[in-house]
């Protein structure tokens, strides 16, 4: 099992300040290595190719191309199994959250979202335990 403090994270949403705020609560929860931000897909694709991540938090609604297209566009990547994937979205269509399980992700927060809720699916889906600094 990867160490927290060896963990990357890779936040995608269009708007920089949600991008931000993940940011923040993640790294006064967790000791990750490094949570990176990218506000599009086309970006997160060019370091997702440069680095590994164990999580991607991908906001669905974004330009370009949306959540539920670029995770089966990395789904292609050797890398796609080892990553855990949160899909996060003020507007899910009811076929877009059947994609998304069928691509296995399981993990879905609606927005408006809270710290809680953010540190609460990251804790649960890496396995690791909370601790704020």
């Amino acid at each position: 099992m990867k160490r927290v403090e060896d963990m990357n994270v890779l936040v995608i949403d269009d708007e920089d300040k949600i991008c931000d705020l993940i940011k923040i609560f993640l790294e006064s929860a967790f000791p990750f290595h490094s949570v990176v931000t990218a506000p599009n897909a086309l970006q997160a694709t060019q370091k997702f190719l440069n680095q590994e991540f164990d999580l991607l938090i991908i906001d669905h609604v974004m330009p370009g191309k949306m959540g539920v297209e670029f995770i089966q566009s990395l789904k292609t990547s050797v890398k796609f199994n080892r990553m855990k994937i949160i899909l996060i979205s003020g507007y899910l269509q009811q076929e877009d959250v059947h994609t998304a399980i069928q691509l296995g992700v399981k993990n879905i927060i609606v927005k408006p979202f809270t710290k809680q809720q953010i540190v609460a699916e990251v804790a649960s889906l890496l396995k690791i335990p909370i601790k704020e600094k």
